[in-house]
């Protein structure tokens, strides 16, 4: 399948937010098992470094309306499979 320029940026904010979410994941891990260690200093800094472009990933994604953000799902997960 060829991507379209479109495409490939709907994606990319879905990737931001599943790597966000991923990082969030491992930083809630950390804190409940392990906190103030290094590795979970690490894991947050890299949190608070990518906040700002996951917000407004978030903030693009949650603009459309139900049906686009579900096209635009479905079509990243075909993607990513």
């Amino acid at each position: 399948m060829t991507h379209t320029a479109k495409a490939s940026a709907e994606w990319a904010d879905l990737d931001l937010l599943a790597a966000a979410r991923g990082r969030v994941q491992r930083l809630v891990a950390l804190l409940e098992t392990l906190p103030f260690t290094e590795q979970t200093a690490r894991i947050a800094r890299e949190y608070l470094t990518e906040a700002g472009p996951a917000r407004e990933a978030f903030d693009r994604f949650a603009q459309l309306d139900t049906a686009e953000q579900q096209r635009q799902l479905l079509l990243w997960q075909r993607a990513a499979s």
